[in-house]
C-alpha cells in the first residue's frame, strides 16, 4: 500500500500539474489527465485543511473549556 501524501506534497505535485497544463504543446488527453489529476488533488487537499481546521477549533475550544 503507497504511503499517504502529506499536504505540503500535494500542493507541490498540484503546483506541478498546472505547470504542464500552462504549457502549448499538451496534448489533449494529457490535458484531461492532468485536469483529473488536479480535481483529485485539490479535492484532498481541502479535506485536509478542514480536519487541520476543525481540530485547531477543538484545541482551542478545549483550551477555553479549562480557563473557566
Amino acid at each position: 500500500m503507497a504511503k499517504e501524501q502529506t499536504f505540503e506534497e500535494m500542493m507541490e505535485e498540484l503546483e506541478k500539474v498546472v505547470g504542464k497544463l500552462d504549457e502549448e504543446n499538451i496534448s489533449l488527453e494529457e490535458s484531461i489527465e492532468l485536469y483529473q489529476r488536479g480535481i483529485e488533488l485539490s479535492s484532498k487537499c481541502e479535506t485536509k485543511l478542514k480536519a487541520a481546521e476543525d481540530k485547531v477549533n477543538k484545541l482551542v475550544q478545549k483550551e477555553g473549556d479549562s480557563d473557566e
